[in-house]
């Protein structure tokens, strides 16, 4: 299992990082998941790079993007 997490804003992100991984074990082999905050226009900001560069850099990975940000901020 290689599920890397990255979590954005309050504490509930990190718990819900941590149960998405879970769930996803034995699903897929290779993902990211980042899960994003819309607290602040810098959290929405910093998150949205993080997404751009992670497909950049990884063209091939499956990237699981969820949290506010996500829902409020879908480029």
């Amino acid at each position: 299992m290689n599920i890397k997490t990255l979590s954005f804003g309050c504490r509930l992100n990190a718990l819900e990082c941590e149960k998405i991984s879970q769930m996803l074990s034995g699903v897929v082999d290779c993902a990211f998941v980042v899960n994003t905050c819309s607290v602040t226009a810098e959290a929405e900001r910093q998150c949205a790079q993080t997404v751009r560069k992670l497909s950049r850099e990884n063209p091939n990975a499956i990237i699981f993007v969820t949290g506010c940000g996500a829902t409020r901020n879908r480029t």
